[in-house]
C-alpha cells in the first residue's frame, strides 16, 4: 500500500515539474535582445568601410525562421550587391546550445560624416509573427583619423617690435576635424628660442590662454600681450606653443608648433660731411664723409657712392664699402674732388648709402650734402688757407743773393 502511494507521488511530481517547464519555455513568447557585438576599426573614419557585428541572444522561448535586417541612414550605407536583411534561422531557449548568433554587415561610412557617436537602426521578425521589432539604442565610433587643431595664421603688432616696446601677438586657431574639440589649451613658452632666452614677457595676463571649446571647421582669434627687453638684442626669435585638447570622444590630443617673433627697429643713420681740405672753386683736395649710426640697431653691408655730377670731378673711386657699423658708432668715407669754378657759395654733393639691418632687411639712404665755397679772400680771412706774402719772399731772396755777393768780393780782396 505504501509503495503505491509513493508512485502516485512520484508520478504526480514529475507531472508538475513537467508542466512548469512547459510554462516557462513554451508558454512565453521568444525574447530577443540585440547588441553591437563589434565594429572594424574602431573607430572608423570618414569616407572608409568598416565591418559591424550584431550580437542575437535569445532570453526567451524557442524562436523560428529570424530575419535580420539593417537599415542604415546617413553616416551609413550599405554597400553594393550586399542585402540589408538576412536569414538567421532559429534561435534556441537557454536548454539549447544555439541561442546566440551574430550577424555581419560591411558599411560605408560617409565622406562628410562627423566625428562622434552615430546611431544605428536595426529590426528582426520571428515566424509566427506579424511585426518587426525594432532596436535603436546602436552606436558606431565614427572619427577622424587625426583630431586636427592647427595655427591658421600668426601675426604681431607691429610686425616688428623695437626693443623696450609692446607688442600684440594674433594668433588663428583653425578646426580641421569634422567636430567640436573641446579643453583647449595654448601655451607660449617664452622661456626659451633654441639655445637663447625669449625676450619676451606677457604684460596684462599670463602666457596661457584656455577656450571650452571649438565647432567643426571653426576658426577662433587668441591674442597676447608682450613687452620686448629693453636690452634686447635685434634678431628673429623662435617661441614653441604648446596646444592640448580633446577630441569629441574625450581622446587627449598635444603637440608642440612654433612661431617666429622679430624684434628690431629701423636703423638711424647720419651723414653730413666731417672735414675737407676744398673751400675755394677750382681748387682740388679731399673731402670726407662721416656716416654715424645713432639707432638701438647695428648695420651691416654699408656701401657709399657719390654720384657724378657737372660741378666737380671725382678723382677717387666713387663707390666705397664700408661693411658693419654698430650702434652709436661711426664710419668715414674719403672722395678727392676737383670742383669746377663757380660763382656759387656751395657745391651739391649727391651720396647714396645702402644697408642692411640686423634682420638684413635692405635700406637705400640719399643725402645731398652741401660743400661751402668761399672766395680766396674770405677763405684768407677765415684761415682756411694760408695768405702768399710773395713780396716779402723777394726781399729775402734779394738780401741772401746780394749777401752772398758781397761775401765773394771781400773774400777775393783779402787775397
Amino acid at each position: 500500500m505504501k509503495k503505491a502511494i509513493l508512485v502516485i507521488v512520484f508520478i504526480m511530481c514529475t507531472s508538475f515539474a513537467l508542466a512548469a517547464v512547459n510554462t516557462v519555455y513554451y508558454g512565453e513568447s521568444p525574447r530577443i535582445a540585440v547588441s553591437l557585438a563589434s565594429q572594424d576599426p574602431d573607430p572608423v573614419e570618414p569616407g572608409k568601410i568598416v565591418e559591424v557585428s550584431f550580437k542575437l541572444d535569445n532570453q526567451g522561448a524557442l524562436a523560428k525562421e529570424v530575419v535580420f535586417e539593417i537599415m542604415p541612414e546617413y553616416p551609413f550605407s550599405i554597400l553594393p550587391g550586399e542585402s540589408s536583411a538576412k536569414d538567421v534561422g532559429t534561435l534556441g531557449t537557454s536548454q539549447d546550445t544555439a541561442t546566440s548568433v551574430f550577424v555581419k554587415y560591411k558599411l560605408k561610412v560617409d565622406q562628410t560624416a562627423v566625428d562622434g557617436n552615430h546611431e544605428m537602426k536595426v529590426r528582426y521578425k520571428i515566424s509566427g509573427f506579424d511585426s518587426w521589432t525594432t532596436v535603436e539604442d546602436l552606436t558606431v565610433k565614427v572619427q577622424s583619423k587625426d583630431a586636427i587643431l592647427s595655427i591658421e595664421k600668426v601675426s604681431t603688432i607691429p610686425e616688428i617690435v623695437a626693443p623696450g616696446s609692446k607688442a600684440r601677438l594674433v594668433i588663428d586657431l583653425k578646426n580641421h576635424a569634422t567636430s567640436l574639440l573641446k579643453d583647449i589649451k595654448v601655451t607660449l613658452d617664452l622661456g626659451k628660442s633654441g639655445d637663447k632666452v625669449t625676450p619676451f614677457a606677457p604684460i596684462g595676463s599670463t602666457n596661457e590662454k584656455v577656450i571650452p571649446l571649438i565647432n567643426a571647421q571653426s576658426s577662433v582669434p587668441l591674442d597676447f600681450n608682450l613687452v620686448v627687453d629693453p636690452n634686447a638684442g635685434s634678431n628673429v626669435y623662435k617661441v614653441p606653443l604648446d596646444l592640448q585638447y580633446s577630441d569629441i570622444l574625450n581622446k587627449n590630443h598635444s603637440k608642440t608648433l612654433t612661431l617666429a617673433l622679430i624684434v628690431g627697429v629701423e636703423p638711424d643713420v647720419s651723414v653730413y660731411i666731417d672735414s675737407t681740405k676744398v673751400y675755394t672753386a677750382g681748387n682740388t683736395g679731399d673731402v670726407t664723409v662721416k656716416i654715424v649710426n645713432k639707432g638701438l640697431t647695428d648695420i651691416k653691408f654699408l656701401n657709399v657712392k657719390l654720384d657724378k655730377s657737372e660741378n666737380y670731378k671725382v678723382l677717387s673711386p666713387y663707390e666705397m664699402y664700408i661693411g658693419n657699423i654698430d650702434s652709436d658708432d661711426y664710419e668715414t668715407a674719403d672722395f678727392r674732388l676737383s670742383v669746377e669754378k663757380t660763382s656759387k657759395d656751395k657745391a651739391v654733393l649727391p651720396l647714396i648709402i645702402e644697408y642692411k639691418d640686423a634682420n638684413n632687411k635692405d635700406y637705400t639712404k640719399k643725402v645731398n650734402l652741401e660743400l661751402p665755397l668761399y672766395s680766396n679772400s674770405e677763405a684768407k680771412k677765415l684761415g682756411l688757407v694760408e695768405s702768399s706774402n710773395y713780396s716779402l719772399i723777394f726781399v729775402v731772396v734779394i738780401v741772401l743773393a746780394a749777401a752772398f755777393f758781397t761775401y765773394g768780393i771781400w773774400k777775393k780782396r783779402r787775397k
